[in-house]
């Protein structure tokens, strides 16, 4: 009985540090979605752009890093076709010099419901740190689903074409110095 009970432990133990451990889950690149929208005085745009790669670590059943890559020259725009072919030229990312844009996750808030996920952004080859909400849809031990709505300043990233904070008189050519990433992650161990 003793041995029995010792084994029965054991395994209680060597199971909870095996959940306690840190974990990497691959983000599937194929069944995650980023999409964008960016406003203008009259009207805007939206469309998507692919991950290339990413990874997120867990601890204790929470998100504690991850790395992403994003493939700039991926960028569509869905409601008009055309306008992707400016937004990859030099007035927007300039995608022929910056192919790629990377977040690196630093740090991790648990204090609100929602957690909030800080790391450094970086498009066009400058870094800037940003925070926004992340939500857990569902975490196992083999997948992880997550979401976020992230808001950029493109002035962070030296993007001023057509912005009324750096040129006057452009009217209703204005166009909105934030843009949106609506982000739905999938990843798997």
């Amino acid at each position: 009985m003793k041995r029995t009970s010792l084994l029965f432990l054991l395994l209680i133990v060597s199971a909870t540090a095996v959940l306690a451990q840190k974990a990497t889950y691959t983000v599937d690149t194929k069944t995650t979605s980023l999409t964008w929208a960016a406003k203008k005085v009259v009207g805007g745009h939206e469309g998507t752009i692919l991950l290339q790669q990413g990874t997120i670590q867990v601890e204790k059943g929470k998100i504690v890093g991850g790395e992403f890559t994003v493939d700039m020259e991926s960028l569509v725009c869905t409601d008009a076709p055309k306008v992707a072919g400016h937004l990859k030229n030099e007035d927007f990312f300039d995608v022929s010099t910056y192919p790629k844009a990377t977040f690196v996750i630093t740090r991790v808030d648990y204090k609100q419901a929602v957690p909030t996920i800080t790391g450094n952004l970086t498009i066009k080859n400058i870094t800037k740190p940003i925070s926004f909400p992340a939500r857990v849809v569902s975490l196992t031990d083999k997948t992880l689903e997550a979401e976020a709505q992230v808001k950029v300043n493109r002035l962070d990233f030296d993007i001023k074409y057509r912005s009324a904070s750096i040129f006057s008189g452009l009217g209703d050519r204005a166009i909105d110095d934030e843009f949106t990433l609506n982000i739905l992650l999938k990843g798997a161990r």
